[in-house]
């Protein structure tokens, strides 16, 4: 979406994909452009023939990241696959990532399979950000309320046709209504869970996220908390029971109280930027518990 320079260094990198015991022919790399321009192709018109699979685009105008990932998945089981990964156009795959999660799904017959990131080695932060909870390392270990991977997502996930036939609901299994602000992917992973499919994990397939220099900045953090947040009341709304889900929107008032309260407290760029977050944070909670929606992957270029 709009990230031309950013594909063409992905496919240059699955240029030199390690595949092992999986031959070439039973893999495709397939990119859908979900704002069609003409780059996108352009770009795999031009790495195609050097490629050592198959790669094809395909077209989704509607916007929306829900409804780019259902048109990947429909040329996926139209094309007979088994099994689906998911990549992100900006992040960058160590040479056996796919090998390494099909692997892992072969030892335990997991129907999804969570593949790991790591940050960039040269990754340099400002000063006021290298605090951030944004730029802290993964942990293996950390599991969210809904029993998953806290870092769990669709930047590094294998997914078995089953799953993505049995949870389709309207065009595909991806829901609509996360198209605009994000959380399609954690979602479809608490329905997976909720109906009884087994899940593994392969730290050994890794990804490293990459941050383009907007992300770096204090207004680019700051929007990325806020729909953060709203894609957890989205998802707490949906799967969560009705008490539950009361008392946390009360805590997301206080939460937003104390926040504001300690903002004035602070003597650092670093902190400054801490206490933001929060305040940044809570009101994305409170945007979202007020029936609102943060467009995130509408507003957003890329």
């Amino acid at each position: 979406c709009d990230r031309a320079a950013l594909l063409a260094r992905l496919l240059a990198v699955l240029q030199g994909i390690e595949l092992r015991d999986l031959p070439p022919e039973s893999v495709l790399v397939l990119v859908v452009d979900n704002r069609p321009d003409g780059q996108g192709r352009a770009v795999c018109d031009r790495l195609a023939p050097s490629m050592e699979v198959p790669l094809r685009l395909v077209e989704e105008p509607r916007p929306g990241i829900s409804f780019a990932r259902n048109r990947a998945v429909a040329e996926a089981r139209a094309w007979g696959a088994d099994l689906v990964a998911f990549i992100d156009d900006d992040d960058i795959p160590a040479a056996d990532w796919l090998w390494q999660l099909v692997r892992r799904q072969c030892e335990t017959g997991a129907d999804l399979v969570f593949g790991f990131y790591r940050l960039p080695p040269d990754l340099v932060l400002p000063g006021w950000l290298q605090g951030s909870r944004y730029f802290r390392p993964p942990d293996p270990d950390d599991r969210d309320r809904y029993g998953l991977p806290g870092w769990a997502g669709t930047y590094n996930v294998l997914i078995s046709r089953r799953v993505l036939e049995q949870l389709t609901t309207g065009d595909g299994p991806f829901r609509a209504e996360f198209a605009s602000s994000g959380g399609e992917d954690m979602d479809l992973f608490i329905r997976a869970k909720a109906a009884g499919f087994a899940y593994a994990v392969a730290t050994a397939s890794v990804v490293v996220r990459a941050w383009e220099p907007d992300r770096l900045t204090i207004g680019g953090i700051l929007r990325r908390g806020f729909q953060r947040a709203g894609s957890r009341v989205m998802l707490a709304r949906a799967h969560l029971p009705r008490e539950q889900v009361r008392r946390l929107a009360w805590n997301s008032w206080g939460k937003l109280g104390k926040a504001l309260l300690e903002l004035p407290l602070v003597w650092s760029r670093a902190r400054l930027v801490s206490r933001l977050l929060g305040v940044t944070a809570a009101l994305g909670e409170v945007y979202a518990w007020s029936g609102l929606r943060y467009d995130f992957y509408l507003r957003r270029r890329g």
